[in-house]
């Protein structure tokens, strides 16, 4: 039984419309991926689900359930008590995330004070156990530490230490790796994939990478202009990707399967280049295989174990 279920979730921002009807599914000890380029509507769903939208200016609607309770209609003292207890986020920027003016010990122990009512030495303790468990050495001394004086994997393992501080079911992933070289990014990944094998969290792995979705994801979906495109198990997806815009996202990366001198076929134009849902096919100003049926009308979602969004898919196998 799926432990969080989105159905047709929608968010705009006055006129603009960023997510338009997503709908997917995460299991209990297993990780699924949002995929897509900056600006599919990728970290707005996220924070939809986490009710860290602004209230002002923006409308949300459908259906985010925790094991049965629609989170989007829960009252916001509701919500605070379920954030960082039930479900936690590690945001995208470690930087901007922290306070800069609150030492590293202070931001840890208040989580667990919150949540678990840990108070003095017992609070400091845990949050101690909490960096060493998340690979900081000396965690004793970086207690008293600002962010600014730890590296940027470091910081993010702070972020990390706080989401996983109170055990929540669902943690939620938005883009962990980003700005990290590869041998951290490479730790962080074994991280949160230690963190669902042991407690058996559910994760949602918000990303652009499909080299991180290859080596972490059970399922995936791919978001194109604020809608799921393609749903698949993450074997299944590498194997027969079916909606143009995944053949073009996995045409784009290197492969070391491939010539070296094998040109890469990036997506001509810009997530700025759409048409509207209702109209046909968003991705049909970037598709080199757009014809007549691509443009007329709404598309559908076709199958179910593996979902695509694509009226010429026989064509794009």
């Amino acid at each position: 039984m799926a432990l969080l279920e989105v159905e047709d979730l929608r968010v705009a921002f006055g006129d603009t419309t960023a997510v338009d009807g997503v709908d997917f599914h995460v299991d209990q000890g297993r990780v699924t991926g949002l995929v897509g380029e900056s600006g599919c509507g990728k970290s707005v769903t996220s924070l939809a689900v986490m009710g860290l939208l602004p209230r002002r200016g923006v409308t949300v609607s459908g259906t985010a359930r925790f094991e049965g309770v629609d989170l989007l209609s829960l009252p916001r003292a509701d919500m605070r008590r379920r954030r960082g207890s039930d479900l936690a986020m590690v945001f995208q920027d470690p930087l901007s995330s922290l306070n800069p003016v609150v030492q590293i010990g202070r931001q840890i122990t208040e989580v667990l004070e919150r949540h678990r009512g840990l108070r003095g030495e017992a609070a400091r303790k845990e949050a101690e156990d909490l960096l060493d468990r998340v690979g900081i050495p000396d965690p004793r001394r970086r207690l008293g530490e600002y962010p600014h004086q730890l590296s940027g994997g470091m910081r993010q393992r702070v972020l990390i230490a706080i989401a996983v501080a109170c055990a929540p079911r669902l943690l939620i992933a938005d883009e962990p790796t980003t700005a990290l070289d590869v041998t951290i990014q490479a730790q962080i990944l074994e991280l949160l994939k230690d963190l669902v094998d042991a407690e058996g969290t559910a994760l949602l792995m918000i990303t652009h990478d499909l080299g991180v979705v290859a080596g972490l994801c059970d399922e995936v979906n791919v978001l194109y202009s604020g809608r799921v495109v393609e749903s698949a198990s993450a074997r299944d997806l590498f194997a027969r990707p079916t909606h143009p815009y995944t053949v073009g996202l996995l045409g784009s990366i290197p492969r070391l399967d491939l010539p070296i001198d094998e040109p890469l076929e990036p997506i001509r134009g810009s997530i700025a280049d759409v048409i509207r849902w209702k109209d046909g096919c968003a991705f049909a100003p970037r598709c080199d295989r757009v014809a007549e049926p691509c443009v007329d009308g709404e598309p559908p979602l076709i199958g179910t174990a593996h979902a695509h969004r694509c009226v010429m898919a026989e064509e794009t196998v």
